[in-house]
């Protein structure tokens, strides 16, 4: 590793070069000693364009005293221009080398305290109005038995808004929030990040890996974190700071830290009190038992998103169904099932129109409750909505009963005997569509907290149902219906958000005492 400058050089006037410490994309840090002799790290920055965020977010922290912070001292600049930062000189080694030494992650109780000491200190920035944005075990020391957090190259105060028009790349992909990607720079990325470095304390391992950068995002905001290596106790608290939402995860770094702090903490137990003797022998109608709460009757620890959200939440499902839709089309054209261009076309519609009709209503069903019976029927009334339009996708116009009309080309007219007209083939599509959407409970393929991401029992369902109906109204089979449907079921899925459902309390408890 090459540094710009060597032992016993003196850059920036007061301070002398013993040797370089590390490099890194923001510049190059060196351990140094001042003419009065106080030991220090000297940060050159050499970001370019890049530094006008380093040097704003260490202006920042200039004053913040924390006993697990690294003391910011100094922002200086050489006779070059070149930006330092003059900042306390950390001995100890980084969080990052402590878990190469530990391939399977470090011991709970040690992962515990290392946890703690870091949420105090993200904890004092949040409490300034600052994130932090670049958490990862390399920012992390440990120095004579005090966890310190450093680098606060990315740091950043919370706008009212907390959007603002950032660019810049922000954070370590392996530890960069979903929401990244929109703009969003609020305190809750660091609790995302916090997440991710207790998952790797505990497991040796990040839960989100890939070989590019690309494909590491991707899985940040749509694959669940894989929870089986992660301490039975840990489980809620890790799958809660991983939530892909903000809104399902803790509110602060003091509330994590309060839960981690709760784990392997047996629950006081309640203390008797002594009952009063009674002043007259009376007769005491035996207490009756609580009934067992049922299942609807149990709150939900997944808070309900606002309104916006969920508008937020469609509109992404949507656009995302579209895409899905034309890759599907696309790879169904490219080996040799459609015969033209407009029967692409026509799959394509269909498939979206069902994705849609199905993510609309699900998105105001999924924290409800209701009447199955009541939203089958409102299923079918959009049923009928889609087989309109597959009606109008197809060329077909209305006539008068009974007129008869030049059925299409490839449909023989026997396959409705006597029923060539207009009237007959539009109620095969109607029907067909309106009976295919009441059969099944489409809308929870869009339920966040379905049993599994994805399942492809529901696309046999699919198939299954939308091939009986054409035993009887074959026509629909010209537009690609059935297929339409299958590939309607995988996307609706791929599309919506999904909870990591958390274990239950009984199974957490007979492997604790196992």
């Amino acid at each position: 590793m090459k540094f710009t400058y060597g032992s016993g050089q003196r850059p920036l006037d007061g301070y002398v070069l013993k040797r370089g410490i590390g490099r890194g994309g923001f510049g190059e840090v060196y351990f140094a000693v001042s003419d009065g002799g106080k030991e220090v790290a000297l940060k050159l920055l050499r970001g370019g364009s890049n530094n006008e965020i380093e040097l704003r977010g260490v202006a920042q922290c200039l004053n913040l005293k924390h006993p697990n912070l690294v003391g910011l001292y100094d922002l200086k600049s050489d006779s070059q221009g070149d930006p330092w930062v003059i900042m306390e000189y950390v001995s100890g080694e980084p969080l990052s080398t402590v878990l190469n030494r530990h391939p399977n992650g470090l011991p709970s109780e040690l992962a515990q305290q290392w946890f703690l000491a870091l949420s105090k200190a993200v904890a004092c920035l949040h409490d300034h109005g600052i994130v932090h944005r670049d958490l990862k075990p390399g920012n992390i020391f440990l120095e004579n038995g005090t966890v310190k957090v450093g680098d606060y190259g990315l740091s950043k105060f919370i706008s009212g808004s907390q959007r603002t028009a950032q660019t810049q790349s922000v954070g370590t992909v392996h530890y960069m929030a979903p929401e990244i990607s929109t703009g969003n720079y609020g305190k809750q990325i660091d609790v995302y990040a916090a997440g991710i470095i207790l998952y790797e304390m505990l497991t040796g391992r990040v839960p989100f890996d890939g070989e590019s950068a690309g494909e590491i995002l991707m899985k940040h905001l749509t694959s669940p974190p894989d929870l089986a290596k992660v301490p039975v106790d840990y489980l809620p608290v890790v799958a809660k700071a991983l939530s892909k939402n903000p809104a399902h995860r803790y509110a602060s770094m003091a509330e994590m830290a309060r839960a981690v702090e709760g784990v392997g903490t047996p629950r006081p137990a309640p203390v008797a009190r002594p009952r009063p003797e009674p002043q007259k022998a009376a007769a005491v109608p035996p207490a009756r038992p609580r009934p067992k709460p049922r299942d609807e009757d149990i709150p939900s620890v997944i808070p309900v998103p606002t309104l916006r959200g969920q508008v937020g939440e469609l509109a992404g499902s949507m656009v995302l169904s579209a895409i899905f839709a034309l890759l599907a089309t696309t790879l169904w054209a490219s080996i040799g099932q459609m015969q033209n261009m407009t029967e692409a076309g026509t799959i394509f519609f269909l498939t979206v129109a069902t994705s849609w009709a199905v993510l609309v209503p699900s998105k105001l069903w999924a924290y409800q409750r209701g009447d199955s019976w009541r939203r089958r029927l409102v299923m079918m009334f959009l049923g009928v909505v889609v087989g309109l339009g597959a009606l109008w996708i197809n060329g077909w116009t209305s006539k008068v009963p009974g007129e008869a009309t030049q059925p299409h080309e490839s449909w023989p007219i026997e396959w409705l005997p006597g029923a060539g007209t207009a009237l007959a083939e539009g109620a095969a599509y109607v029907i067909y569509f309106a009976v295919t959407f009441f059969a099944l409970r489409w809308w929870r393929l869009a339920d966040p907290r379905r049993s599994s991401r994805f399942s492809f029992l529901p696309l046999l369902a699919a198939g299954f149902w939308g091939l009986l109906p054409l035993m009887i109204w074959p026509q629909p089979w010209q537009c690609g219906a059935p297929g339409a449907l299958v590939i309607m079921a995988a996307i609706v899925q791929l599309v919506s958000p999904w909870e990591q459902p958390a274990p239950p309390a009984s199974r957490r408890l007979r492997l604790r005492y196992s």
